[in-house]
């Protein structure tokens, strides 16, 4: 977030999903569980910065009340890319070549990544007053409908009072811990679906096939949740609140369904990544 508020955030993001890419590439090269623990450290350490300088570029050219939706559309496309990875693990899966087939898939993973990093250095528009494609007073529109969020777009001095004022703030705690334990339910839901539906009795191959509709309900729920929000603000606090029993329900379905109903079971499945739409609108 630093880097991003000093620094131009295009160059700042392309940087970060390089390194991104390049530390999810470098997977097969791990031979040991102690190698796996530090790639996995840097790949959460720079997977971190993706998500607030996201928020950091919708809050450069949206008011207030646009920001929910504008949120839900790029939150979405990490449930929507589930629709998509599968398919393409499960092909790279039948690959017998000199390397196990997982390594085929984080090469390939990691050099989308770094391809998609050096795009970004050329499309991402730093803030609404060097973007290209406008003229000046498409520029002076930008910026002055941005008035009414009194932060304007750009501001690269650290301001040490106002992150005493965010320590002292009970809101920020408050949104502190809903995100917190909204990540603690992230966890079985990015890393473990797979693995959860091949103990039905399904191969490891066909499991990740199997996931496909859960990335369609979390992408459909993570754009259509944030619309809500933003046409009705007065439900947002709700919204996460139901997100977040979807999500409750389905570890009670998982935890207390007999192993052999298969079908609701994969509905438990399917309905587990509703909280990332409550997140979505708490961003």
């Amino acid at each position: 977030m630093y880097l991003a508020q000093r620094y131009p955030i295009a160059r700042v993001a392309s940087a970060i999903t390089i390194v991104w890419g390049i530390t999810l590439i470098i997977t097969p090269a791990c031979t040991n569980y102690q190698g796996l623990y530090a790639q996995r450290f840097f790949l959460g350490l720079t997977e971190a910065g993706i998500s607030p300088m996201f928020m950091m570029i919708v809050g450069s050219w949206y008011k207030k009340n646009e920001q929910a939706l504008r949120m839900g559309v790029w939150y979405c496309c990490t449930g929507y890319v589930s629709i998509f990875s599968p398919l393409l693990n499960y092909g790279l899966g039948h690959i017998r070549g000199a390397l196990s087939p997982w390594k085929y898939m984080y090469l390939v993973a990691g050099a989308i990544t770094i391809l998609w990093g050096i795009a970004v250095l050329f499309i991402l528009p730093p803030d609404p007053i060097r973007a290209k494609g406008f003229n000046e007073r498409q520029r002076y529109i930008a910026v002055a409908r941005m008035r009414s969020n009194n932060s304007g777009v750009r501001n690269t001095h650290f301001k040490k009072d106002q992150v005493v004022e965010l320590l002292t703030d009970l809101k920020f705690w408050i949104t502190f811990a809903i995100a917190f334990l909204c990540m603690i339910a992230n966890g079985p839901i990015s890393t473990f679906i797979p693995i959860i539906i091949s103990g039905f009795g399904f191969s490891l191959l066909n499991s990740l096939l199997l996931v496909m509709p859960a990335g369609a309900y979390a992408g459909t729920m993570q754009l259509l949740v944030p619309y809500l929000a933003y046409k009705f603000p007065g439900l947002r606090s709700y919204l996460i609140f139901l997100c977040q029993m979807g999500t409750t329900l389905a570890a009670l379905l998982l935890w207390l369904l007999p192993r052999g109903q298969t079908g609701a079971l994969l509905f438990a499945c399917y309905i587990l990544p509703s909280v990332g739409a409550g997140y979505a609108v708490l961003m």
